[in-house]
C-alpha cells in the first residue's frame, strides 16, 4: 500500500490526528481485503466502513471548527461535502463492479495526503492559537492515548 502514517502528516491537534490514523489503518485494512481476496461481501463492508468512518471524521473535525470559530468553516465544509459525493459515486461503482477496489483505494490515499496536508493544517493552527478551546480538549487526556505508533506497516 502506498500510504503508511508518518510524522508530516501530524497535525498537532490530537482529536484530528487520532482520527486520520484509524482513517490510515481502515485503509491498509480494506488493502490487506483486496491482495487477500476477499469476497465481493468483505469487501463491501470494509468499504462502508471506510465511508461510515470517513463521513464521521468530517462531522467531528467540523465540530472542531465550530467549536473555535474557524474562519474558513464553509470552504472547507464544502470540500468535505465534494469528497464524500465523490467518495460515495466511487463506492457506488465498486460496489456495482465498475471500478476496482484498487481504484477506490488510490483515490482514498491520494486524498488524506492531499487534505491533511493542506486544510487540515490550516485548522489545527487555527484551533492552536484560538482563544476558543475545542470541546473535546477537557476530555484529551483521559481517552486519547499519549503516543500511538503507526510508522510500520
Amino acid at each position: 500500500m502506498q500510504i503508511r502514517w508518518h510524522s508530516k502528516y501530524e497535525t498537532g491537534q490530537p482529536l484530528i490526528d487520532l482520527e486520520h490514523r484509524l482513517l490510515i489503518m481502515l485503509f491498509k485494512k480494506l488493502d490487506v481485503a483486496i491482495k487477500s481476496n476477499q469476497s465481493d461481501k468483505i469487501l463491501t463492508r470494509i468499504v462502508s466502513e471506510v465511508r461510515r468512518f470517513v463521513d464521521f471524521h468530517f462531522v467531528s473535525e467540523e465540530n472542531i471548527m465550530l467549536e473555535t470559530d474557524y474562519p474558513g468553516f464553509e470552504v472547507h465544509q464544502k470540500i468535505h461535502t465534494g469528497l464524500m459525493t465523490e467518495l460515495n459515486v466511487m463506492i457506488a461503482r465498486v460496489v456495482a463492479h465498475r471500478e476496482y477496489p484498487e481504484e477506490l483505494l488510490s483515490f482514498l490515499n491520494q486524498w488524506l495526503i492531499n487534505h491533511i496536508g493542506t486544510h487540515d493544517q490550516r485548522v489545527a493552527e487555527h484551533v492552536k492559537n484560538s482563544n476558543e478551546r475545542p470541546v473535546a480538549e477537557q476530555v484529551y487526556s483521559k481517552y486519547l492515548p499519549s503516543s500511538v505508533d503507526m510508522t510500520s506497516d
